[in-house]
C-alpha cells in the first residue's frame, strides 16, 4: 500500500480530534489547528482527488486503495453524501489493494458509521468477524483474508497473532456506536 494518501487522511482524522480537545481545553492555538486542518484538507482534495476514477489516489503511480478512501472519509476530506458515494463506489469497484487486517476493517466500519450507514456497518462486522468464527476462530486474528485463508504478511500464517487487539472491534461498535446492546 502506498501510504501517502492514507497517512494524509489519518493526519486529518487526528487533527479533528485535536481541534475537539483544544475546544474543551479552551486552548489559544485552536485557530492554528483549524487553519492547518483547512489547508491539509484543501490540499488533499486538490492534489489527491481523481475525478475520473472517483477515488483519492496515492503516490506517483496514483494507486487506488481501500485504505486511502477510508482514511480520507474519516478525515472528512470527503463528507456527507460525497463520502457515502466514495464508500459505495469502493465496494462496486473493489480495487486490488484491499483490506486483510481487522485493523483496516475496523476503520472501514467506523467510516460506514460516520457516514450514517449503521446497517451496512453491522453487516460488515457480521461478514468479516463472523467469517472468522465460521472458520473456527475462538479469538479474532491479526490478519484474515476470507478469500485466502493462508495469507500472512510474515511469510507464514503460523506466525500471526491469534488473539489480537482488534478483537474488540465488534463489541465496541455494537455497544458504543450502533447501540444494539
Amino acid at each position: 500500500v502506498n501510504k501517502q494518501t492514507p497517512a494524509q487522511g489519518a493526519f486529518l482524522f487526528c487533527l479533528i480530534s485535536a481541534i475537539k480537545i483544544a475546544n474543551i481545553l479552551e486552548d489559544s492555538r485552536i485557530s492554528e489547528l483549524k487553519d492547518l486542518y483547512g489547508n491539509m484538507r484543501k490540499a488533499a482534495i486538490e492534489y489527491l482527488w481523481d475525478e475520473k476514477s472517483g477515488f483519492f489516489v496515492s503516490g506517483d503511480k496514483r494507486q487506488i486503495s481501500w485504505a486511502s478512501q477510508v482514511w480520507m472519509v474519516l478525515g472528512c476530506a470527503a463528507d456527507g453524501q460525497k463520502a457515502q458515494e466514495i464508500l459505495a463506489h469502493l465496494e462496486q469497484v473493489n480495487p486490488p489493494v484491499g483490506m486483510v487486517s481487522p485493523y483496516m476493517y475496523h476503520y472501514y466500519v467506523e467510516a460506514l458509521v460516520q457516514t450514517g450507514q449503521k446497517e451496512k456497518a453491522l453487516a460488515k462486522i457480521r461478514d468479516f468477524w463472523g467469517k472468522m468464527l465460521d472458520d473456527g476462530a475462538d479469538t479474532f486474528w491479526e490478519v484474515y483474508d476470507p478469500g485466502n485463508k493462508d495469507f500472512s504478511p510474515y511469510g507464514s500464517c503460523l506466525i500471526t497473532s491469534y488473539c489480537h487487539a482488534w478483537s474488540c472491534t465488534p463489541s465496541y461498535f455494537i455497544r458504543k456506536l450502533l447501540k444494539i446492546i
